[in-house]
């Protein structure tokens, strides 16, 4: 589970493996983005379930692992 300090602190980008998913929370705007693996981002509701499942059960990655792959 990603701590709320994560989302205090700047932005952060998750991993959530299960699903073939990265997401890439903006501190400045509160904005969502969500890549598939091989896709383009697109922006996201904040409610997504996809994007909860992966605040609770994905892992934390560094901004070059969210543009890799």
């Amino acid at each position: 589970m990603v701590a709320m300090e994560a989302f205090l602190k700047g932005d952060v980008f998750l991993d959530y493996p299960f699903e073939d998913a990265k997401f890439r929370f903006e501190k400045e705007t509160g904005k969502v983005f969500r890549r598939f693996y091989g896709q383009p981002e697109k922006e996201i509701d904040p409610s997504s379930a996809l994007y909860n499942e992966a605040i609770s059960a994905g892992q934390t990655i560094s901004r070059e692992d969210y543009l890799r792959g």
